[in-house]
């Protein structure tokens, strides 16, 4: 029998860095380094993981102090970190920490970016609206602090305001920056029980054998939320659902759950029969929703910075299928929502009855494989038994597997974010997606929103599951959407 070993290193910077690393962000006033990098960061220095001679440099047009920075930053530190929070450690992050005020857009305030050491490694990160990012790598490379051999730049989702616009990125920062170090950042894939899939599917003699049409009945994959856009309505009223979570986050779980086996476990092959993946899937049916008020909830369109008659959709749910492969034809139920009632991202697997004249068919449930990945890791599995007694009747079985349950998991997992900054930090680029897949996300978008325009809106409530419509778009195939409580009936 094959054993199959997959194996994931994380090293600290400091036994590996050779040249000075300078770790600059465009954005650091903004939400997503606010909530998510500065907490990372604090995860790395808690974990030992940040070298003495990393610098790291806050870009922002704030009128602030350096003073007034770290005061902005430690609550967010506080509230974010998977790490308790220890006053010592803050502090020796906060040395590495420079703000910098400055306006991305004007050429002349770059000289404050001057490196004293010529030999440093820099990585650029632009947390800024996609809008920017020819302009900041224009002025990065006029202003002389450019070494296209050593330089990274990592870019946010959107890759790009639509698929022409992310293809002339793309274009202009080739000519910029080497062709490898243009590092496209999903932080879904950072997460653990997505880095676990392939070792559920692939190292398992049980699945890999079954993973196929004659075995899987159907396949959902729920990201669901219950805030609203809070704070982000200029930033959604571009992006919507489709842009924020369906063509990045869930097409790279789709890809995961369809993808054929790779030859080896390195992000080559892995990331070669994602794109094979993606290549065949044929979008069948569609449902976008947007959410209405609720008691003191508002409605989107009542949100700051959102149009009072905006079509931007907060909720997408679509019907997939492979076109070829091992699951060819094997129906393929996606969804994302805000404002829902319930917060979990989960794929669950719908195995086809055992076909016989043992059992009777309505005493069997349909054997389901439950993969849960945020904010309860873990894996759930439901299939059928004898119920104790003397008779033969049937009874479901539940295995409830709880990753983050066992404090030495939680406290030994990274975050998504620590996990791919670290290794940024090591100019290890297998936990970004390449641009041939940015491609074919954007290639995907296109065809869904091209649907919207046919379809329109359907309204659902907040704290909701969602729009009718999409209950319809499994009803329809005798389906129900998969709540991710399923997983507690293992514990009645």
């Amino acid at each position: 029998m094959r054993e199959l070993i997959v194996k994931v290193s994380f090293i600290p910077i400091g036994k590996t860095m050779k040249n000075k690393l300078v770790f600059t962000i465009f954005g650091s006033t903004g939400d997503l380094t606010y909530r998510k990098l500065m907490p990372a960061l604090y995860n790395l220095m808690a974990g030992s993981n940040l070298d003495d001679n990393l610098e790291i440099r806050c870009i922002g047009r704030k009128a602030l102090s350096q003073e007034d920075y770290i005061q902005l930053i430690q609550p967010w530190i506080e509230k974010g970190s998977r790490f308790p929070f220890k006053e010592t450690i803050f502090l020796e992050l906060t040395k590495h920490i420079q703000y910098i005020q400055m306006d991305l857009t004007k050429i002349e305030d770059y000289h404050l970016l001057k490196n004293v050491d010529q030999n440093s490694i820099n990585i650029y990160y632009l947390a800024v609206a996609p809008e920017f990012f020819e302009s900041i790598a224009d002025h990065l490379e006029s202003s002389g602090l450019l070494h296209k051999n050593l330089d990274y730049v990592i870019l946010e989702k959107p890759f790009g305001l639509d698929f022409k616009h992310a293809i002339k990125v793309h274009d202009k920062l080739s000519t910029i920056f080497h062709q490898d170090h243009i590092l496209h950042i999903d932080h879904y894939i950072g997460k653990e029980m997505i880095q676990n899939i392939l070792a559920i599917r692939f190292a398992n003699r049980l699945f890999e054998t079954i993973w196929n049409k004659d075995t899987i009945e159907q396949i959902q994959i729920t990201a669901a939320e219950t805030i609203g856009i809070e704070n982000r309505g200029s930033y959604y009223e571009q992006a919507g659902a489709l842009q924020d979570m369906v063509q990045n986050h869930l097409l790279q779980l789709v890809s995961y759950v369809i993808m054929d086996q790779p030859k080896l476990m390195n992000h080559e092959h892995i990331q070669s029969k994602q794109i094979e993946a993606i290549q065949r899937l044929s979008i069948d049916e569609c449902v976008f929703g947007q959410y209405t008020a609720k008691d003191d909830l508002k409605a989107y369109r009542e949100e700051d910075h959102v149009s009072h008659d905006s079509v931007t959709e907060t909720y997408i749910a679509l019907q997939l299928h492979a076109k070829e492969g091992a699951l060819k034809d094997v129906p393929i139920f996606v969804r994302s929502g805000k404002r829902m009632n319930q917060r979990a991202t989960y794929i669950s697997v719908h195995f086809k009855k055992a076909v016989n004249h043992l059992y009777p068919q309505d005493k069997l449930i349909d054997e389901l494989l439950l993969i849960k990945i945020q904010p309860d890791e873990g894996i759930y599995f439901r299939f059928n038994a004898k119920k104790p007694g003397s008779s033969q009747e049937i009874t479901p079985i539940m295995m409830n597997f709880c990753q983050n349950c066992i404090y030495e998991n939680r406290i030994n997992t990274p975050e998504a974010y620590e996990r791919i900054l670290n290794s940024a930090f090591h100019q290890d680029t297998s936990l970004f997606t390449p641009f041939e897949m940015v491609k074919l996300s954007w290639d995907f978008g296109s065809k869904v929103a091209k649907l919207k325009k046919n379809q329109g809106l359907d309204f659902y409530e907040s704290q909701s599951d969602g729009p009718i419509s999409a209950d319809t778009l499994l009803n329809q195939h005798g389906y129900v959407w998969i709540s991710a409580d399923i997983s507690d009936e293992a514990y009645q």
